[in-house]
């Protein structure tokens, strides 16, 4: 192709443009990219809200821009996404309505915890705006990843900020710092960020686009962003993050290779090797005496004594409902075992949909004609559900963003424009 030919041929954005000006194909304006971003850093980096208190505001002009900027003539949100967003809505929704029929009054979470289930509505806005925010998301996520290593290097350099930094992060709940010991021979400095497990999506997203990339300059850019998220995800210190900064690339490998079966082998050679070498960190680290296991162990007992009530069990206690758990001695509306807490909430009919509602996404994203970025999107998620067992992320800003920002990519392409071309011969 001629380089005067490469000067006259349109960009993709300046077709949009010229798109929206005959009226085709509106493009969401400048100031709604930015709500939606500072949406984003809201999420990321104030997770409950505190600090700022701007998430619900954000979202809220998010959708105010997406309806009065939207071209609605060209434009619209599969069936089946807006049947999962209802759905999505509706399961909680029911739970806390049945709450106040059976029992009414305080003390009840269930409304507060209805807002992060009312975040799935980022998807069809996304779908509407045409909107592909997992760059966005990921760009946020890799400032995420090098304040932890910015922060350790800082702790280990000045201990003395240690005090300080606490402090801030029990105000604020963006950061909670500890000293971890797992046995006499083991003790790790904690800095989890609350949200660094949502850093398996840019681990999979540079991956990806590192093992795909067609100019050795942009292999070597993306290899060293899914570096530095690997590693600020390993510096969270939480066993959680360890294991998935370990295991998640070494499963995009394997989906990535191009004979899998041999990837597959390779990588449980390693894995099996790394397991045999720092044996005894894995023993310190799962040793079920340590004070979280210990804990952890004993809810599994108070979930027991819950699900002996038949009712509780098939209909859920209500979402938000509070129990004494003598694990912790303490009177409480949630539990850190995530899917345990699901089948507490809704009982078994409300867990098992919400279940599906959960895997639906990853299904799809294996489906034959998706691609390797889908595919590799979709094992970070399951790394973020695997994390989500034993932490309380899932169902809040953090994993909602996640869950919506896939819907999108998988529903955006069925419900964007046909090509210039096609436009022009219909």
């Amino acid at each position: 192709m001629s380089t005067a030919a490469t000067h006259t041929m349109p960009t993709e954005l300046s077709r949009q443009y010229a798109d929206r000006n005959r009226g085709r194909l509106p493009v969401a304006p400048w100031w709604m990219h930015l709500a939606l971003m500072l949406f984003l850093v809201s999420c990321v980096f104030d997770p409950a809200d505190r600090l700022l208190g701007a998430k619900v505001w954000l979202f809220l002009l998010c959708w105010a821009g997406t309806l009065a900027t939207c071209d609605w003539r060209s434009r619209s949100v599969s069936p089946a996404l807006l049947a999962y967003s209802v759905a999505f809505v509706a399961i909680p929704l029911a739970s806390v309505a049945l709450y106040w029929l059976r029992n009414g009054g305080e003390p009840y979470e269930g409304l507060a915890l209805l807002k992060g289930y009312l975040l799935i509505g980022l998807a069809p806005m996304l779908v509407l705006s045409r909107i592909d925010l997992l760059p966005a998301l990921c760009a946020v996520l890799t400032v995420l990843a090098l304040t932890i290593i910015g922060t350790f290097v800082a702790l280990w350099l000045e201990p003395d900020l240690y005090a300080a930094l606490y402090l801030f992060g029990t105000s604020t709940g963006i950061v909670l710092l500890d000293m971890r010991e797992y046995g006499s021979d083991l003790s790790l400095l904690q800095v989890y960020f609350v949200t660094s497990p949502m850093l398996a999506i840019p681990i999979t997203y540079y991956f990806v686009r590192a093992w795909t990339a067609a100019r050795r300059r942009e292999a070597l850019r993306c290899w060293i962003l899914t570096l530095l998220t690997i590693a600020g995800m390993l510096l969270a210190g939480t066993r959680n993050n360890m294991l998935a900064s370990v295991l998640l690339p070494i499963g995009l490998f394997v989906l990535c290779a191009r004979h899998r079966a041999l990837g597959a082998l390779g990588a449980l050679l390693v894995v099996t090797a790394a397991a045999a070498l720092y044996a005894g960190e894995l023993a310190a680290l799962l040793d079920p005496t340590e004070i979280s296991n210990q804990i952890k162990l004993a809810l599994l007992r108070d979930y027991a004594r819950a699900f002996e009530n038949p009712v509780d069990l098939l209909i859920g206690q209500g979402l938000g409902a509070y129990q004494y758990w003598e694990a912790k001695s303490d009177f409480y509306f949630i539990s850190e075992l995530t899917y345990l807490e699901l089948l507490r909430n809704f009982g078994l009919f409300g867990a098992a949909a919400m279940l599906a509602l959960l895997a639906f996404p990853i299904v799809r994203s294996f489906q034959r004609h998706r691609g390797l970025g889908e595919k590799g999107l979709a094992l970070g998620y399951i790394a973020y559900l695997v994390m989500c067992i034993s932490n309380p992320n899932l169902f809040s800003s953090m994993g909602i963003t996640f869950l919506s920002v896939m819907l999108a990519n998988l529903y955006r392409k069925r419900n964007a424009p046909p090509p210039p071309s096609a436009r022009t011969s219909a």
